[in-house]
């Protein structure tokens, strides 16, 4: 069976099926017999209408397992679930869902429900998008009249139908109880949200909301027009260095001589009575395994080969900041703890933080570095309401104010700009050397797994962040200064339309003038993409507007390598000049360990050296620009030779993984059971249909992809190209709780994260 990502798999317990029975609180559900997905409402609205009684429900009654509201962890902690308040009963007219006041209503209402839920998994489907909605609609009635008692109902559901492991179905629906039961009170079905939510949670069941911010919010988004001389400023022959790494993911629990090669997301632990039975196949390393997070000594290694790689001078490095091609900071683009969503709890991720940051401190020897929040820095992982969410909001301040608190204690930020950061949602703004102002995004507020993204989303800017964003950028061209943006993730990628197209738009609105640079991580591999003016009739070199750069991680899970970057920047336009990137081969880990030898690290390639033009090289002090980048990937297209040196560095030189997707789709289709090592090469690119087609679907995302759709758009390039070479795909694929199959429709990272059904990257 397919397993889910984690709140997927929650909420996989409470969707999609045909509802044919009515439960005694005036609330029920008919399944519809429309054979075609309904297009979503044009317009959101407010209000969700429930189909007429049926038949009541026989009892299946799970007291003992469904209500038990403490569960324990892998280290027999327990995970208390904060139940919502009730006590308040539901008006004379039962108009309003409040939760009852009577334990044994609510025990004999979460009876029905779990009658109706276990038969609703065991039935044939209705049309899938409205067997989503009308699972919606019965989930949010539950949550809304017993709250208490939805945690534990969905714990039973998730271990009787194996959507996750048993303990990862303990942890993670203690963890996310409280969030799940606003999301379900407070969802409007109808309108976009619950739209948006079926087709992020089930994609194939609901089409996806195209909706653009409204003309109101378009008309008002700008405070000026964009000026006619908005040119980018001409390089002035000197430079420096700043360091960006990303995704460090510490596992403070590795254990070298366990399992690396386990059925749980992460290996290299010991798992105990969770763990493989039988003799271990891989005995993990000191220095770390392709299918584990990263252990504290592989992480002090990369800490530590970070200044002798950048040429940084032993001891302090404040005074060479104002060197010529001196380290003048860093970024780091989020993700410190490990991804055991659910085991994590909040002092954990207080620890962490404090820890990891400390420890960056220490071997950066004083380099001042920017931070943003990734998603596997919040408790629960994903998840961020705004401030429209009050009540959720102040559970997750405490994140915001002692992140911010840190990074004021090592000396990175100002204590005005501690105050910004609290008071914003994590988000910073700061000037790291003269001319230059860099802000900080919390990108987890535009992420579609952080569930409140399903909420509200009839507003264009629900956290306000791209409001701020435009004031800091307006604010700068006022000024005359140069801007980076950084964050975890892009917000036009796993973000919802609305947000996609205001950021390309805000973005091209302050490029080139203003906007110097985009910077990002969380996809744990090193790649780049090119954001264009939403409003230029095609996309080519000329409408490409930005190159945002997405670093590689540090943590090798994924089948990766561990790696870090830094980048030669022009010392007053801020612009990139070329891009280094250093790497360890953790294939020879035990090779180092035999030895006793340290990690090797070594430089992997310039990004200047590997995809200039020979036929028309860059001047010594041209940027990396968009137009660069662009045509980069223009003779992808017509030399295999260049487009296999993309892939392996987009894989950190990892020996287990594909050089393309479309390699394992392929390879599916011929039947072939080949293991990871053995990479299929790119010579005979012309030759062979799937990697011809995979060259123009990864082309295509590089040069045209500037959010879900377009990428969407791109991926399936693939299956046309196939198609009309006459390849038929084997019917291989997971199928999910409606029936729609999805095999090879996101990158490799992402396969994976979905096959391991916990948390992505």
């Amino acid at each position: 069976m397919r397993k889910f990502r984690p709140w997927l798999a929650i909420a996989a317990t409470m969707l999609g099926y045909k509802l044919t029975w009515t439960i005694n609180l005036s609330v029920t559900t008919t399944c519809c017999q429309s054979s075609a997905s309904p297009p979503p409402p044009p317009h959101p609205t407010d209000t969700a209408s429930y189909p007429p009684h049926a038949a009541p429900p026989s009892s299946y009654t799970l007291k003992s397992a469904v209500f038990d509201s403490r569960s324990e962890s892998l280290h027999g902690e327990p995970h208390p679930y904060e139940a919502g308040e009730a006590g308040l009963e539901e008006d004379q007219h039962g108009r309003e869902a409040r939760p009852l006041s009577s334990e044994r209503a609510r025990l004999h209402l979460a009876d029905e429900m779990v009658d109706l839920l276990e038969d609703l998994l065991d039935s044939p489907g209705l049309e899938p998008c409205q067997m989503c909605r009308q699972g919606l609609q019965l989930a949010q009635v539950f949550a809304q009249k017993a709250p208490d008692m939805v945690p534990g109902t969905l714990r039973v559901l998730c271990r009787k139908y194996s959507f996750l492991r048993l303990d990862a179905c303990d942890g993670l629906l203690a963890r996310l109880g409280p969030q799940l039961v606003e999301i379900f009170s407070d969802l409007k079905v109808n309108s976009t949200d619950g739209y948006y939510f079926c087709s992020y949670t089930f994609p194939g069941s609901c089409p996806t909301p195209q909706h653009q911010p409204s003309s109101t919010t378009l008309s008002t988004l700008f405070p000026k027009p964009k000026p006619q001389n908005a040119v980018q400023p001409p390089p002035s022959g000197k430079r420096f260095k700043v360091l960006h790494f990303s995704d460090w993911h510490l596992d403070p629990l590795y254990r070298p001589g366990t399992e690396a090669k386990c059925k749980h997301n992460i290996c290299c632990r010991d798992y105990g009575k969770w763990g493989e039975p039988g003799p271990i196949q891989k005995k993990a390393s000191k220095w770390g395994e392709p299918k584990c997070d990263t252990p504290i000594a592989l992480g002090l290694s990369a800490l530590q080969a970070i200044p002798r790689m950048l040429g940084m001078d032993s001891g302090n490095v404040e005074g060479q900041q104002d060197k010529e091609g001196g380290v003048r900071f860093g970024i780091f683009t989020g993700d410190i703890a490990s991804h055991d969503s659910w085991m994590i709890t909040q002092k954990y991720i207080m620890e962490e933080e404090a820890r990891s940051y400390g420890l960056f401190y220490r071997y950066l020897k004083g380099l001042k570095l920017y931070v943003t929040m990734g998603n596997h820095d919040s408790y629960p992982a994903d998840q961020a309401p705004s401030k429209l969410r009050a009540s959720q909001y102040v559970t997750h301040k405490w994140l915001y104010d002692s992140v911010a608190s840190i990074w004021k204690s090592n000396g990175w930020i100002t204590s005005i700009e501690e105050e910004y950061a609290k008071s914003h949602n994590a988000m910073l703004m700061t000037r790291p050397v003269p001319g230059l102002k860099l802000i900080s995004l919390n990108t987890d507020h535009y992420y579609v797994r952080n569930l409140f993204t399903m909420l509200d989303t009839n507003l264009d800017d629900p956290s306000g962040m791209m409001q701020d964003l435009v004031l800091e950028l307006q604010d700068s061209e006022d000024r005359g200064e140069r801007v980076w943006i950084i964050g975890h993730m892009a917000p036009v990628f796993r973000s919802l339309p609305k947000s996609s197209f205001l950021f390309q738009r805000i973005v091209a609105r302050y490029s080139p003038h203003v906007i110097a640079g985009l910077f990002f991580g969380h996809f744990h591999q090193d790649k780049f993409f090119l954001v264009h003016d939403p409003d230029a009739p095609v996309k080519d070199a000329s409408s490409a507007v930005q190159v945002a750069f997405q670093a590689p991680s540090v943590t090798p899970l994924d089948y990766s390598n561990p790696a870090f970057r830094w980048y030669e920047v022009d010392a007053e336009t801020f612009s990139v000049l070329d891009v280094h990137t250093a790497f360890a081969n953790i294939s020879e880990a035990d090779e180092w360990e035999a030895q006793g030898v340290d990690p090797d690290w070594k430089l992997e390639y310039s990004a200047r050296a590997v995809y200039d033009d020979p036929a028309q090289p860059l001047g010594t002090n041209d940027p990396l620009s968009p137009q660069f980048w662009y045509h980069a990937a223009e003779r992808m297209k017509v030399d295999p030779q260049l487009f296999d040196r993309y892939i392996q560095y987009q894989a950190k030189s990892s020996i287990w993984a594909d050089p393309c997707p479309a390699v394992e789709k392929e390879r599916e289709m011929e039947n072939d059971d080949d293991d990871h090592n053995n990479n299929i090469g790119l010579d005979n690119l012309n030759n062979h249909p799937a990697l011809s087609a995979c060259a123009a679907s990864t082309i295509c995302q590089l040069q045209q992809a500037s959010n879900v759709v377009e990428t969407e758009q791109c991926l399936t390039l693939f299956e046309t190209m196939m198609s009309a070479k006459g390849h038929k795909k084997k019917k291989k694929g997971h199928k999910n709780r409606f029936g729609t199959t999805r095999t090879g429709r996101v990158n490799r990272v992402e396969d994976y994260d979905a096959e391991r059904g916990i948390s992505g990257p």
